[in-house]
């Protein structure tokens, strides 16, 4: 049967390739990556660095408009035609740009989804007919991911994510106001016409207040806690 591999640009969807290079694990007959438009930058440049190196990976646009047909539009231009921010309740962004497209491209093919050891409970194995979660078979912890990557000769991403996701922290939002002040644009203006907030009625522009004055290193990942298990 064919294996699709759902992948998010981060440690464990990555530990999956490299566990098929390394003959672990069987290989995935496609690599499928769900596109919102509004990844953070690191997550396109670590995709360009994996093709790169000859990782073939097949992108899958548009949500639910890929679903009923209609043009694709990013999450960013749906949020801002529809004048809404995603939701931490709802988590509609997570299923109409994650979720729908990647069951709908695989269709009863197998499903590799990237959990790892330490976060087990989240696979919901029950309510999960032909999905396979490999680095729990296997007993991996993130660190172990971490690993084997290492293992052959690449370079570990930083955590996957949207730039404009509810759940991400301060340092996130900092990061991002410092090191992509556009991409801070874009939420903020969102925000805005939105007339919600990411963060419990506090504005980002209160929320990062100061944050021009901070230092932040390369390294710190995204620490984000949605339901997006593509990483």
């Amino acid at each position: 049967m064919v294996k699709i591999l759902s992948f998010g640009g981060g440690v464990n969807s990555t530990a999956i390739i490299a566990l098929s290079l390394l003959g672990k694990i069987e290989p995935p007959d496609y690599i499928v990556f769900s596109d919102t438009g509004a990844e953070w930058p690191h997550t396109y440049q670590y995709i360009d660095y994996l093709e790169a190196r000859g990782v073939r990976i097949t992108y899958l646009t548009g949500g639910t408009y890929r679903v009923k047909k209609k043009n694709w539009e990013t999450l960013i231009e749906y949020c801002q035609r529809k004048k809404i921010i995603p939701s931490m309740f709802k988590r509609w962004c997570s299923r109409d740009w994650k979720t729908n497209p990647v069951d709908l491209f695989r269709g009863g093919s197998e499903y590799l989804i990237g959990i790892d050891y330490g976060e087990a409970h989240r696979a919901e194995r029950k309510h999960s007919k032909g999905v396979e979660f490999p680095l729990i078979d296997l007993r991996m912890t993130r660190e172990d991911c971490k690993k084997v990557i290492r293992d052959v000769g690449w370079i570990i991403p930083r955590k996957s994510g949207c730039f404009i996701c509810p759940y991400q922290s301060r340092r996130d939002w900092n990061n991002l106001k410092s090191r992509h002040p556009e991409l801070y644009q874009i939420a903020s203006e969102l925000e805005g016409q939105s007339r919600v907030t990411f963060v419990n009625g506090i504005t980002l522009d209160e929320y990062t207040e100061g944050a021009e004055k901070q230092m932040f290193l390369d390294v710190v990942p995204l620490d984000q806690k949605c339901e997006c298990y593509f990483d």
